[in-house]
């Protein structure tokens, strides 16, 4: 996006004089006609950027929802190891019990 105007360029901005001892009304009008356009850009501009701003928002959220749908679903599949480590010390416990050979 490119706009008519910089800003220094309006601060210096000079008027050309009528002759009636004033300022040209169509050289202002004309001036000013490329300000408001310029700031017609800057309006869309802004309104475009708090677009995006929530859609970044709404993004975020639904990336975190994604995030601990997965973790929930990876805890679901997980092998339940606590009880396979139980299983190891009780067979351990039964060989030095009642012996190696104990089937």
């Amino acid at each position: 996006m490119t706009f008519n105007l910089t800003a220094r360029e309006i601060y210096e901005k000079e008027f050309k004089k009528s002759k009636d001892k004033g300022y040209d009304i169509e050289d202002i009008n004309n001036y000013l006609d490329l300000i408001i356009e310029d700031y017609m850009k800057f309006e869309k501009a802004l309104i475009k950027l708090k677009e995006l701003e929530i859609e970044n928002q709404n993004l975020k959220i639904k990336i975190s929802a994604l995030k601990s749908s997965v973790k929930q679903q990876e805890v679901i599949h997980q092998p339940n190891t606590g009880n396979v480590d139980i299983l190891k010390r009780i067979s351990r416990l039964e060989q030095a019990v009642f012996g190696k050979n104990n089937d």
